[in-house]
Order: structure tokens, then sequence, then C-alpha cells
């Protein structure tokens, strides 16, 4: 997620490059820049806020279990509904950015189901070590 930072500050052109791999003949107006880089700038962010999790996991035990809830129901809802499409048009013939969007919706649904199970496991265990 930290990577994200270079989609922020990369050049046009390679912008340009990453959009006309991806779906050629697409233009990169500025909507289409301002979302890649937006988004990317977002990416940063969160992963900026789960290595700030990671340094004290009991103090931001709530923050990080949501983060890990967030996950597990965009991800799903996304790989839900990419492959629902994906059955329903048959006859599409699906490009290779299609597997890798749906790749990182898996990596991204199982990241949470990591995040989220884990901290409802140990989040007890450290409630009762605090109360006593």
């Amino acid at each position: 997620m930290m990577f994200a930072l270079i989609a922020v500050i990369m050049p046009d052109s390679w912008l340009q490059l990453a959009v006309a791999e991806v779906e050629p003949n697409t233009p990169v107006a500025v909507l289409v820049e301002y979302l890649a880089r937006g988004w990317s700038a977002f990416y940063f962010m969160l992963g900026g806020l789960i290595w700030l999790f990671s340094t004290d996991l009991p103090r931001y035990a709530i923050a990080g279990k949501w983060v890990g809830f967030c996950y597990v129901v965009i991800s799903g809802g996304a790989m839900g509904i990419t492959g629902w499409y994906a059955v329903s048009n048959s006859e599409w013939e699906k490009p290779w950015f299609f597997w890798v969007v749906l790749f990182n919706l898996t990596c991204g649904f199982t990241l949470g189901s990591m995040i989220f199970l884990l901290y409802r496991k140990l989040l007890p265990d450290w409630q009762a070590q605090h109360s006593e």
C-alpha cells in the first residue's frame, strides 16, 4: 500500500502509458487523472494507518478491527459483483486486467478477513489482561 505514493507523484506519461495498456483509446483527461491519483493517495493513507495501528495493537484494536471489517465488506461485495458480471456475460472475453482486479480484490478480502478475525480473537484477551 505504501508504494501507492508512486502513482500520486508519477509523471503524466506513465499514467497515459498505463491507461493505454489497460483500456486502449481511453483519453487521459482530468477525471481519469484525478481518480488515479486520488485513489492512490487514499490507498497510501490507508496503508499508513494500518502501519500506525500495528505499532500498538491493543490501543488501536477497535480502529484496526473496523479497517478489517471494511476490507471484508468492500472487497467481498466487489468480488461478488465482478464475479456475477463475469458469469452472466459468458461471451465476454475477459482481458488480462480483469484477472488483476479480481486478484487484488481477493487479496483485499483475505487481508481484511485476517485482520478482523485476529482482532476478534485477541481483543477479549487484551481486555481481560488490562482489567486485572
